[in-house]
């Protein structure tokens, strides 16, 4: 990083001070390492990255993007869900892939009013501003209720009846407010069940977003998909080393460098396999760029196939190839959004009779014509997938030409919760033992697949603290979107830091030889 460019990015006034001594700090250490093997004309870097979805704390995904990006970071492949979809929606859509985007979609965060997304009857929102701030809500109302209560069965002890019917109709007094309880909570359900389970349409939301996109001249689908989407050669990169067959010696000799000092741990019979393959695959030695792509992928939840939807990889399951000619790409981040009963879920009616769709239901489903879904139901990705980090996962791999970078989000009272609890706690209540289960269910995919891989954990992912800040709080101000950002920032900072490219390179190669067991697993059982 040039000195002229650190004095202008020590002038944003987004920045807090803590973000600008840490830049400083370490801003002549992180401008000398190497992220990447691909790289353009300008030097930037290439990686491919993954966010993790977090309703109002997409501020701090900005933030992160920011830290990357001032050191030079470009991204060749996005992906996220809920908000992590809404910042890779952006990245994928504004400027081109050489330039910085942080600050367009700061900005574009920024300007919106996330209060104006909660778009359904007022006392929705009214009552939801109530709830976050005051942490006492729930109990000042439970007291209240109770006391109110508390009169309405007193009174008719209390009062003098005068007459056998006075007395009568005294005993009647606490039935009247049950009554009006009851006709207002069928009144509730039936706009429930009107507005199709969600308190808010979410069509705010989707206006912005599709006006975000217009404003980078992205209407369609297809405009995205020509603008974003390129392959091989036509990506204009360069690889470090040359873009000869230097790429592919140099990764021979890496992995003979690897069996050499792992040798004792090396079947030497599966080794060889694994070498040959690589030494024989002429589409890396003939062409280093081999099965690069850029890309992006929103990830959903389709409640009606009871499938993850990675979008637009399975658009013709729902949109058919004429409809993503004149479909908004924000379609597909308001479906990755749709929190459960927060928002309505997105629908999508579907042409059963049109080529596309009949043939990517035979492809992804094994779904023969009549029996297409009518249409598919969206509720919020991060149900199934909310940090989707196996997408990028190549199990082909056998020297990366670049890395995965991931971010995750949580809080102060997420730190806590994932260190575990007694089983007293686990146990007090059936809410907290329903709680448990759902935080155990969701997003049950990605923690399988860290699980297993848990080198994404060591080398590709950090976690960003939102602090106390709620995910859905709405009414979010400026200054806390500013404190997120600033948390984003110093997380990616602290990251690119530590972050070691060689190290990166060899240890994805040690996960990709456990994985076809060239390593003895009983020898290593910490790799990957």
């Amino acid at each position: 990083m040039k000195t002229e460019d650190l004095n202008k990015i020590l002038e944003d006034p987004s920045l807090s001070r803590e973000s600008k001594e840490k830049l400083q700090d370490l801003h002549t250490h992180i401008s000398k390492r190497e992220f990447s093997d691909l790289l353009d004309e300008y030097g930037h870097q290439y990686v491919e990255f993954v966010q993790e979805g977090g309703g109002v704390w997409g501020s701090a995904l900005v933030g992160y993007l920011y830290g990357l990006e001032i050191f030079g970071v470009r991204f060749l492949k996005v992906a996220g869900t809920s908000a992590g979809a809404i910042n890779t929606m952006l990245i994928a859509a504004c400027r081109t892939k050489e330039e910085a985007k942080s600050d367009v979609i700061k900005d574009i965060l920024f300007k919106w009013d996330f209060s104006d997304f909660m778009d359904g009857k007022t006392y929705v929102k009214t009552t939801l501003h109530a709830m976050l701030n005051n942490k006492n809500f729930f109990k000042i109302n439970a007291i209240l209720a109770v006391i109110f209560i508390v009169i309405l069965v007193s009174i008719p002890f209390a009062v003098p009846a005068g007459t056998i019917l006075n007395a009568k109709l005294m005993f009647l007094v606490p039935v009247v407010p049950a009554v009006i309880l009851f006709f207002c909570i069928k009144k509730l359900y039936n706009n429930f069940r009107k507005a199709d389970s969600g308190l808010n349409p979410g069509d705010k939301f989707l206006g912005a977003m599709k006006n975000a996109l217009d404003g980078f001249g992205v209407k369609t689908v297809a405009n995205l998909n020509e603008k974003f989407i390129q392959k091989e050669y036509d990506l204009n990169l360069n690889y470090r080393y040359g873009n000869r067959q230097e790429y592919y010696n140099l990764a021979l000799q890496n992995i003979e460098k690897i069996k050499t000092k792992n040798l004792e741990h090396i079947d030497l019979t599966r080794y060889k396999i694994f070498y040959d393959s690589a030494a024989n695959n002429y589409y890396y030695k003939d062409n280093p760029f081999y099965q690069l792509k850029s890309d992006y992928v929103i990830i959903t939840t389709d409640i009606n196939a009871k499938i993850k939807v990675e979008l637009p990889t399975m658009a013709n399951l729902y949109w058919s190839e004429e409809e993503l000619k004149h479909s908004s790409p924000a379609e597909f981040v308001r479906a990755s959004m749709s929190v459960p009963f927060f928002f309505k879920p997105f629908q999508k009616d579907i042409n059963k009779n049109d080529d596309s769709v009949k043939y990517a239901w035979r492809f992804w489903m094994n779904t023969k014509q009549q029996d297409i879904n009518s249409v598919g139901v969206f509720i919020d990705g991060g149900s199934i997938s909310n940090f989707p980090i196996d997408l990028f996962h190549a199990d082909e791999v056998f020297h990366p030409r670049l890395p995965l970078f991931a971010v995750q989000l949580t809080s102060d009272s997420g730190i806590l919760s994932e260190r575990g609890k007694t089983r007293e706690e686990i146990m007090a209540t059936p809410f907290s033992y329903a709680g448990n289960i759902i935080d155990t269910l969701k997003g049950f995919n990605d923690k399988t697949f860290l699980t297993k891989h848990s080198f994404y954990r060591l080398y590709s992912i950090q976690t960003v603290n939102c602090g106390t800040s709620s995910w859905l709080n709405f009414f979010m101000k400026k200054e806390e979107k500013e404190d997120l950002f600033n948390r984003g920032f110093q997380a990616a900072l602290d990251f690119l830091h530590q972050f070691d490219w060689e190290k990166y390179k060899y240890e994805r190669v040690m996960l990709s030889m456990k994985e076809k067991k060239v390593l003895k697993e009983e020898d290593t059982p910490t790799v990957g």
